[in-house]
């Protein structure tokens, strides 16, 4: 697993993600702020993983986007989120290929968490 795509409503956040990863040598194919920039990337690209906030700009939350995409392929997704409502954390346990980790980010717990992925741990 190499490409990797970023869908965060906040700018500066995202950055952020794009140096950490291609600091651990992925490839950030793309980043979107909002659930229509995501479909408008996957329609031209096909990450081996996403990494997605719960709350996008836009019609659609990141749990809809995540159902959307995997209606149709298997991506894995990571969702990076403050929340810790229990039904968002429920709703993404339940979500085959998705895990979550909580904001702020820590570089190890991502890190570790992509590994798994490129494992096939997920």
């Amino acid at each position: 697993m190499s490409k990797i795509l970023i869908i965060e409503d906040e700018t500066i956040i995202s950055f952020g993600y794009r140096l950490q990863l291609e600091r651990m040598g992925f490839e950030v194919i793309g980043t979107a702020r909002s659930s229509a920039e995501a479909e408008e990337l996957l329609r031209n690209e096909r990450p081996d993983l996403i990494i997605m906030d719960i709350y996008l700009k836009g019609e659609k939350n990141g749990l809809e986007l995540a159902q959307e995409i995997h209606a149709t392929d298997t991506i894995p997704i990571i969702f990076l989120t403050a929340s810790t409502k229990p039904e968002i954390i429920e709703t993404i346990r339940g979500l085959k290929g998705c895990q979550y980790l909580p904001k702020p980010i820590n570089s190890d717990s991502l890190e570790d968490m992509l590994q798994r992925f490129a494992r096939g741990a997920n």
